[in-house]
């Protein structure tokens, strides 16, 4: 409750109704007046900055030491002292995504092979002056120009012609090798940087198709509707993104002292990180659906052999389109 001072008039300013005592009983608001010094607005601001705040740790509490039990609280209508769901992922995402984004990206690998500097001077000045090179058949013939493989595909006969696929991908090459003059790195970093804009759509498309996967395999359960499923996938993405975003902070952190860890820190995270997130996957269906260790451990393959297949394929899509966005 603010300290401002009570209106004398009794009608709610917010939706109309006639107010009696200090609330509106139809939409909550305080009846209050509107005039605020700088001292309440300040004030006003601190009283939902610590009331969130004390919200947001009650509920990452919860959400990444107790899996599942969150859920179970939702779907129990226990709701006023913690995030909603779609709210938590909005927000934990919003962080996660610029965090994970905003980091300088590592000089691309270079491959040691026993070559000459020779060797590398002669690759080099190849790739510069043939450009991109298609193979149709047992000839080999490398395109500049757009109009150039067209004219080529015109000769051919129909059975040896690119399908339209093949084509608009030869076409995109061509355009990219032209426009970044043959650089694969460059255009690696062009692709991932577009990619990036994607990521998060990504993650948003498969969040329900990840819930339908539960619904399917969970569907003999009448207590849980695909809602219950759908909240269920919200707070494992939360805690998956939380899991994340702490090996990245934990990076931050030792890239001073890798030498002293005689390998990157992100090296001895590839091996933790998926073992953490499989464990907390597991224990929440566990817990959740109250299930046998057998048969959560079946659906549990299951469903990470499903989620595979799906991220998979939204990723080829997603970087086909981050090709042809360029």
């Amino acid at each position: 409750m603010s300290h401002l001072k009570e209106r004398k008039e009794k009608n709610c300013l917010n939706c109309g109704e006639t107010v009696t005592g200090r609330f509106c009983h139809q939409c909550g608001q305080e009846n209050v007046e509107v005039k605020e010094s700088f001292g309440h607005l300040i004030m006003h601001f601190i009283e939902d900055l610590t009331h969130f705040d004390g919200k947001l740790w009650k509920t990452l509490k919860l959400l990444l030491f107790k899996p599942a039990k969150l859920t179970q609280l939702y779907m129990d209508g226990q709701r006023a002292n913690y995030i909603h769901p779609i709210r938590m992922y909005l927000f934990i995402s919003a962080i996660f995504f610029f965090f994970i984004f905003s980091g300088e990206r590592p000089a691309p690998p270079v491959a040691q092979l026993p070559v000459t500097s020779k060797d590398i001077q002669k690759n080099t000045k190849q790739l510069n002056e043939n450009g991109l090179s298609i193979k149709l058949g047992k000839d080999t013939m490398q395109y500049k120009t757009i109009g150039a493989y067209d004219t080529a595909q015109i000769k051919l006969p129909a059975a040896k012609k690119d399908n339209w696929f093949e084509s608009a991908l030869i076409k995109k090459s061509i355009e990219l090798n032209n426009k970044y003059n043959n650089d694969v790195f460059k255009i690696g970093e062009a692709i991932i940087k577009q990619f990036e804009h994607y990521f998060s759509r990504m993650l948003y498309i498969s969040l329900p198709l990840f819930a339908l996967f539960l619904w399917v395999l969970y569907r003999r359960n009448k207590n849980h509707y695909f809602v219950d499923h759908l909240i269920f996938s919200i707070h494992i993405y939360c805690a998956f993104f939380i899991i994340l975003f702490a090996v990245k902070l934990v990076n931050l952190f030792t890239e001073s002292i890798e030498s002293l860890l005689h390998q990157p820190p992100y090296t001895i995270a590839a091996y933790i990180v998926p073992i953490l997130m499989f464990y907390y996957l597991y224990k929440a269906l566990r817990n959740h659906f109250n299930q046998s260790r057998f048969k959560t451990v079946l659906k549990f393959i299951v469903l990470n052999f499903l989620t595979a297949i799906l991220m998979a394929g939204l990723m080829l899509v997603f970087i086909l389109l981050s090709l042809f966005n360029l």
